[in-house]
């Protein structure tokens, strides 16, 4: 929405800037015509007229926001109505399914051989900063998996 405004803006200012072009582009022609003149009657010493034009009226705020004075004034409510909703079927009103079920689940049963990799990688961590790892080399143990060959690697 904002270069929609700029585009506008642009558009509103585009005649003055061509008046200012036509008014230079006169002034180098009549220079060119006339017997050597210096460069600073080249020059237009004239101000552009801020007030009044539409870069006046342009808030900075338009431009670091994004026009953020555009939406409704109801639309927070309906946002926060709507996910209140949402979050009251699918956290009360909604039943379970079988999805649901084995999402209940410890995830080491559905992927094999991650509860191994994971221990092992908690192992070689606290290792490396001097961590209690009894609990580790517990489970290891109970999982089978020898430390010896952990240490050699």
């Amino acid at each position: 929405m904002n270069t929609v405004k700029i585009a506008q803006a642009l558009l509103r200012i585009r005649p003055a800037l061509c008046s200012q072009q036509r008014l230079m582009a006169q002034k180098l022609g009549n220079t060119k015509t006339s017997s050597k003149t210096s460069p600073e009657s080249e020059v237009n010493n004239e101000p552009i007229q801020y007030f009044g034009s539409d870069a006046a009226s342009w808030r900075a705020k338009d431009t670091r926001s994004g026009g953020s004075d555009e939406h409704l004034w109801y639309q927070p409510y309906v946002i926060s109505g709507s996910l209140a909703i949402f979050l009251l079927y699918f956290c009360v009103l909604r039943e379970e399914s079988d999805i649901d079920l084995k999402l209940e689940g410890n995830l080491y049963e559905h992927v094999h051989g991650l509860e191994e990799v994971q221990l092992t990688m908690n192992y070689k961590y606290n290792k490396e900063n001097g961590l209690d790892n009894r609990e580790v080399i517990k489970r290891l143990g109970e999982l089978g998996i020898d430390v010896k060959l952990l240490d050699a690697k």
